[in-house]
């Protein structure tokens, strides 16, 4: 019995996935030789693995590659002169950098070779292949390709990762934490991060992610220490099987399976309940875990990295936290610098989130950027961000000035309280801070009230000095 080719199609696809068949319509060949026969053999001998596009001379080859994008080149060396294909093969790749190209050539002739591939050849393929020969070389150069493309897209993929949470300074302190990162990021052992709320932890977690042997970041699943509950802790971690309890209608991994092979972050692990912390000491040391309902024993592989604002040697002194636990979990320490202490880095970081918060538009004045260096940030860079975010909705063009700043740090500096002295005095824009207002003040009182007066007795554009004023509590009739 004869099978129809449209059903022999149809069984195929019920055993071969659509995207089999979508990659392979999607491959597209572009064949660049002057002579007829060949051109029609190297259309025949490849028509099954992709549509082809002929061309008879390297002119036409690029115009058609300024066009539309081809998966791979088969360019013949010798056409109008004997070294046409070489001498285009720089112009082509300038056209398409990740494009595959195979030459051709009826001479044996190994300088030809690697004056090929030194101008930008992939592979070489002689004039007197076979059908087979042929079909092997090209579908070894589309996996390759693919392999490539693959490969850059992984890698885009971790660079914007880690673009979306970046390292932002050069100060000494936090080129010390970039180099404990290089360092440990390659390092099976379980990492404690410590420093002050918002200080950066998380980021500094992230960025220890490994690259895996395929191109892509490893697993990553953040746990926030403080909201495992008893009564949920274990199904959350540890899995569950189906029926293990009222409600389990499944079966569900637990978040240490989530992250097999990769990292379990515990975010302020300081705040984990003392039954939670006694029941991962086995966890961490045998890497293996049960899920809730069953006795069945899962090996994982992962490490953990912690981070807390929290003195963990004090938390042990009262009973809040298991001396068992910080050994396992502290093998490889990183200390995260509070932003008072990395203040150079200031400007960088606000030009950063300037940047993200603004699409490039918004900038700060020297006056504005010189209150954010004075000010001694609690909130570390956390309070940075959320600083911004005030001054950005205050501002009435594209640049912040000092009437857009936060109340709260123009308190500050006008009180010279910032807790920054240079020279045994307040520091230089606390003191501009402090006349600006004596200034606003006499000027308020010689043109009673009058703010438009004011504003062009003063030489300053009333709505500045209208914010000015308000800034400094000086509300006067508009």
């Amino acid at each position: 019995m004869t099978v129809g080719k449209n059903l022999q199609f149809d069984l195929c696809r019920l055993i071969i996935p659509d995207y089999y068949f979508l990659n392979m319509n999607q491959k597209r060949i572009l064949v660049c030789d002057d002579d007829v026969l060949s051109r029609k053999t190297l259309e025949l001998g490849l028509k099954e693995l992709g549509a082809i596009t002929s061309t008879k001379n390297a002119d036409e080859a690029l115009v058609l590659l300024k066009k539309k994008s081809f998966d791979l080149l088969i360019l013949d060396v010798q056409m109008r002169t004997p070294d046409e294909g070489l001498v285009f093969l720089p112009k082509i790749r300038a056209v398409d950098p990740d494009l595959f190209i195979i030459v051709m050539s009826g001479l044996k002739d190994y300088q030809t070779v690697r004056e090929a591939m030194k101008n930008g050849a992939n592979d070489y393929l002689a004039k007197d292949f076979d059908a087979e020969e042929l079909k092997l070389t090209v579908e070894r150069a589309l996996e390759k390709k693919e392999l490539g493309l693959l490969h850059h897209q992984k890698n885009r993929e971790i660079l914007h990762e880690r673009s979306k949470h970046p390292m932002i300074g050069e100060s000494p302190a936090i080129q010390k934490v970039k180099s404990f990162i290089e360092k440990f990021r390659v390092a099976s052992a379980n990492i404690l991060i410590t420093g002050e709320m918002g200080s950066g932890k998380e980021i500094v977690a992230k960025h220890l992610r490994k690259t895996l042997p395929n191109g892509s970041l490893e697993p990553f699943v953040a746990i926030d220490s403080a909201t495992l509950h008893t009564q949920t802790a274990e199904s959350l971690l540890f899995g569950h099987e189906k029926g293990a309890f009222t409600g389990a209608d499944a079966m569900k991994k637990g978040l240490f399976e989530e992250a097999n092979g990769g990292v379990v972050f515990f975010d302020e692990i300081g705040n984990m309940p003392l039954p939670i912390q006694a029941k991962l000491l086995r966890v961490l040391q045998e890497k293996e875990i049960t899920r809730l309902g069953s006795h069945r024993v899962i090996e994982l592989e992962f490490r953990v990295i912690a981070a807390t604002n929290r003195s963990l040697e004090t938390a042990i002194e009262n009973g809040a936290f298991l001396p068992d636990l910080l050994e396992r979990i502290q093998t490889l320490p990183i200390q995260v610098p509070p932003l008072r202490e990395r203040k150079e880095d200031i400007s960088d970081l606000v030009s950063h989130f300037l940047k993200r918060k603004s699409g490039g538009k918004a900038t700060i004045t020297p006056d504005a950027l010189g209150v954010l260096e004075s000010y001694s940030w609690p909130g570390n860079v956390r309070e940075l961000s959320a600083m911004l975010d005030y001054s950005l909705a205050m501002m009435d063009g594209f640049e912040i000035d000092f009437a857009d700043l936060h109340p709260k740090l123009v308190e500050k500096s006008s009180s010279g309280s910032s807790g920054d002295y240079k020279n045994g005095g307040t520091n230089f824009y606390d003191q501009i801070a402090v006349h600006e207002k004596e200034i606003l003040k006499r000027e308020y009182q010689i043109f009673a009230g009058n703010i438009s007066k004011m504003a062009v007795g003063l030489g300053m554009d009333r709505s500045h000095l209208h914010a000015k004023l308000k800034l400094h509590g000086l509300h006067g009739k508009s």
